[in-house]
């Protein structure tokens, strides 16, 4: 049997012309936007009769007036027996999050004491007369529950689930044993809240301890998770209250604690959870006689009910008959029937809702929703994420199917009644565990920005917007308008559809968004004049100039999103509407709580705590701040403020726009919390290429500048350092292999000269150096010719360089260290580049230790260089960490982040 679709047509472009395929044979489909046309091939079964029905059982439960189904429904669809659902995944990541939070809850409350189990010790007796009916109830449970859950399933005929269930249950034994091994690894102090007294668990007289994770209560959990659901099977209901039981009286005579208890029970469904969606589950969605009555109680009588929103170029439908027998009831069977062709209006798959075409007695047309379940996990999570993230537009949220699809029809109603051209609901029924909405089935139809912009005309365009403004007049919203609400039939009519997510009563703000995604998806079909053009002749220009402060992709339909993202089209249109020459002077409304730069701020300080209170050693910075000279501390950290100043001044020089002082200063400031998470000269590159960028300076631009102001930093390093080298002479405390020395370089040279004797090597080297070389060159070119820039960044420099050497010859005399200075500017410089070249968060570790090998390189015992680098860590990063957040914090209100 053989259903085809015919070609969507735009239109003005053509008749309507259909493709038919011989029967079961294999076709293409096309790929054309404008044609939602696809051969949907369904492939003839045996004669023989197949019913179905939940757990395998002859389908009688679906009992109606009989007389009521005149002919056999012909029902084509593909049927899955057993699918993975999303849902058993989220609910294993669930039960991961919940193992965390017990573990760390319990960590921070532990009060197991040694006096408690010595009172349980004292009061053996009484204990073991307890003992004897709590062990009588848990070894019932224990027994009866599994055997009752496979005679429940065996009577069901479902020997596949029991081969699933009781190849979980000894999986789920190998993995407690596994986590019980791993977890006796880790130190007392980790896992004390999953402790408990041997002397209560093995009825001894030790007071050692024992791991409490229970490794009847995982295997029990995994298996009754995959066995089936509480509410489909009342085995599976009291199996579960049972092993409640055992857990409680678990808890209560101290063989669990209350955190190994819960940890035990997530570990079960965690196995079982994934074991669940590998085997694949149920299917318990609406079947064919499922929605064939549900149509009928919506006095619906139908003849044919096509599945539309599923790919069939590679894999055909299947086809059945649906019958009622003498008593009112519906059966499926599959048989031969001859090939025929049906016109379906294929749904492309936007909503992972079941669409079908269903045809009535009456030659009416329908189309079905059916909204299964399963799906309420993923929805709500997301409809959460949205109303925590987005300010003053959230949606009324219920994992309720019923409530989501009375809702749903409610909002298309009350649009159809105010003058939206969308389909009429005939009803809502429940099908099964589902839900079905029935409405009047579209024409032939193409998403509106599929068609080319001259097929297009400027009444199409004027139709959308006095649709969208009728039902804004009656309080309703779309919040909604995606590619595929918006579409053409081949009449040339306009329908606005999908308003699943629409709401009645609704908001000023949420009209203003509606006209927002509305405007971005016309300029996406039309382009953004026409579309404008259309918008000014039937929205009010007040109500059009409202709607700019909120034209953000935050608030656009993912679909819409994806095709304006790495584009200016938001900009220009909020220019536009607005009538000024840039969008940076449109001021927006704030409709997000939080951006990722503020969960990039969050990020960075939870890693700067991490990062500085794991890796800092507080007993030696303790005694290097105890055994320090307090006015030399003072003296070394107001010199390390001289580095914040020497870095905003040779940027004030590059920038190509004016910068204020302490704009540029707060910058340096700011930077010092970024470096925590970067490697070293990074974080401040960040954060000045955040300020140009704030200031209006191209992309290109201001990353040539931020780039040059590199370049520069190093350079000033290289010059000091040899003039160090250079001034120290043989006055170095240590005698250097200056032989040894000239040799190394000879051969580098030589080395380096013979690579560039190498054509290919040459052209690798200049392919690396000339994309930086184009940006800095004009750059540089610029620079020289203003010498009192060239002077701003020669002072600069040289006040950034003197800050850092300054306060590491603060810190080394507050320890009682001396030195020569020329000698310490050269220790300093050379230690201190070699740390910064290892590649950690800010230098952590690798700056530390080369700071202090380089002072007992120059003579200084370690008993004064360790300390002398501790301290100039304190005051040059560690201690700069509040300052910097301070400053981003007042850098992110300002708008200059």
């Amino acid at each position: 049997m053989e259903y085809t679709e015919d070609d969507v047509t735009p239109a003005g472009s053509g008749d309507v012309s259909s493709q038919t395929d011989s029967a079961l044979a294999d076709h293409e489909t096309t790929e054309d936007p404008q044609n939602y046309a696809e051969s949907e091939t369904l492939a003839d079964t045996a004669d023989t009769e197949t019913d179905v029905a939940d757990d395998g059982v002859d389908d009688e439960a679906k009992p109606h007036t009989p007389g009521r189904l005149p002919v056999p429904v012909h029902y084509a669809d593909r049927q899955t027996p057993r699918r993975r659902r999303r849902e058993d995944l989220f609910q294993a990541l669930f039960c991961v999050f919940g193992i965390a939070a017990t573990w760390a809850i319990g960590v921070f409350a532990n009060a197991t004491t040694q006096g408690v189990t010595e009172d349980v010790l004292r009061f053996r007796f009484i204990r073991e007369i307890l003992l004897l009916p709590i062990t009588l109830v848990e070894g019932s449970v224990v027994l009866i529950a599994p055997i009752a859950i496979v005679v429940a399933l065996a009577l069901r005929r479902r020997i596949s689930a029991i081969a699933h269930s009781v190849g979980t249950a000894i999986v789920a034994v190998l993995v407690g044993w596994a986590l019980l091994w791993a977890t006796s690894l880790l130190p007392d102090d980790i896992t004390a809240p999953l402790r408990v007294a041997k002397a209560v668990a093995l009825l001894g007289n030790t007071t050692s301890t024992a791991l409490g994770i229970n490794l009847i209560v995982i295997t029990l959990c995994a298996m009754f998770t995959v066995a089936g659901e509480m509410q489909n099977m009342r085995t599976v209901r009291w199996a579960w209250i049972g092993l409640w039981v055992i857990v409680f009286l678990g808890v209560m005579r101290s063989s669990m604690t209350l955190p190994s208890a819960f940890i035990s029970v997530f570990i079960g469904r965690i196995v079982g959870s994934i074991a669940r969606w590998f085997f694949g589950f149920e299917d318990r969605r609406a079947s064919g006689t499922d929605i064939v009555s549900a149509l009928l109680d919506l006095g619906l009588v139908p003849v044919r009910v096509v599945r539309t929103d599923l790919d069939t170029s590679s894999e055909p439908l299947s086809a059945w008959s649906i019958i009622e027998d003498s008593r009112g009831r519906l059966h499926i069977q599959s048989r031969d029937v001859q090939t025929v062709e049906y016109t379906v209006n294929r749904r492309p798959d936007v909503d992972e809702n079941r669409h079908y075409q269903v045809w009535t007695v009456d030659d009416q047309l329908y189309e079905v929703v059916a909204l299964d379940p399963g799906r309420e996990i993923v929805g709500t999570l997301v409809d959460v994420w949205n109303n925590v993230r987005l300010r003053g537009i959230s949606r009324w949220i219920s994992p309720s199917l019923k409530a989501t699809t009375e809702r749903a029809t409610l909002t298309s109603l009350a649009a159809r009644k105010a003058g939206v051209h969308t389909p009429d609901v005939a009803g809502i029924a429940q099908a099964g565990e589902s839900f079905i909405s029935v409405s009047q089935a579209l024409p032939p139809t193409a998403p509106l920005t599929s068609f080319e912009a001259d097929q297009i005309s400027d009444a199409m365009l004027d139709e959308a917007w006095t649709q969208l403004r009728a039902a804004h007049r009656s309080g309703i919203s779309h919040r909604d308008l995606s590619q595929d609400a918006v579409l053409l039939d081949d009449r040339g009519e306009l329908w606005i559809v999908d308003w699943q997510k629409g709401e009645v009563a609704t908001t000023e703000l949420n009209r203003r968004i509606d006209i927002a995604q509305m405007l971005v998806l016309l300029s996406l079909a039309a382009g953004s004049e026409r579309a404008l053009e259309s918008a000014r002749r039937t929205v009010a220009p007040e109500v059009l100039t409202s709607c700019a402060a909120v034209l953000q992709e935050p608030v656009l339909p993912t679909s819409v999103r994806q095709n304006v993202r790495r584009t200016d089209l938001t900009e220009n249109l909020r220019a536009q509407l607005m009538g000024v020459e840039s969008d940076d002077e449109v001021e927006l409304t704030d409709l997000q709580r939080f951006r990722p730069r503020t969960v990039i701020m969050v990020a960075v300080l939870f890693t700067a705590l991490v990062v500085v209170l794991g890796s800092m050693n507080f007993e030696d910075i303790t005694t290097a701040v105890t055994q320090a000279n307090p006015w030399w501390m003072v003296l070394s950290f107001g010199l390390a403020c001289l580095t914040w100043v020497g870095g905003a001044i040779p940027l004030m020089a590059l920038s190509p726009v004016k910068l204020r002082f302490w704009e540029a200063l707060t910058a340096q400031i700011g930077a010092s919390i970024a470096t925590i998470v970067a490697p070293a000269g990074v974080g401040p590159a960040v954060v000045n290429l955040r300020l140009l960028k704030k200031k209006k300076v191209g992309t290109v631009v201001a990353a040539t500048t931020v780039t040059l102001q590199q370049l520069i930093q190093l350079a000033f390093i290289l010059l000091f350092l040899l003039i160090a080298m250079v001034l120290n002479g043989s006055s170095f405390s240590v005698q250097l292999p200056y032989g040894t020395i000239l040799a190394v370089v000879v051969v580098v040279i030589a080395v380096i000269a013979a690579l560039l004797s190498i054509p290919q090597f040459r052209k690798w080297m200049w392919s690396k150096i000339e994309p930086t070389w184009t940006q800095v060159h004009p750059r540089l070119i610029w620079i020289v010719g203003q010498p009192q820039r060239l002077l701003a960044i020669l002072g600069g420099n040289v006040l950034m360089n003197v800050g850092f050497i300054g306060a590491f010859w603060a810190a080394l005399a507050a320890m009682g260290g001396s030195m020569n200075l020329l000698s310490l500017a050269l220790t300093y410089l050379a230690s201190n580049s070699l740390g910064s070249v290892i590649p950690s968060p800010g230098g952590i570790g690798p700056v530390e230790a080369t700071l202090t090998a380089g002072l007992q390189v120059a003579g200084v015992p370690l008993s004064i260089g360790l300390p002398t680098a501790v301290l100039y860590r304190l005051v040059t990063f560690y201690g700069r960490i509040p300052f910097g957040w301070l400053a981003m914090k007042y850098m992110e209100r300002k708008d200059l982040l």
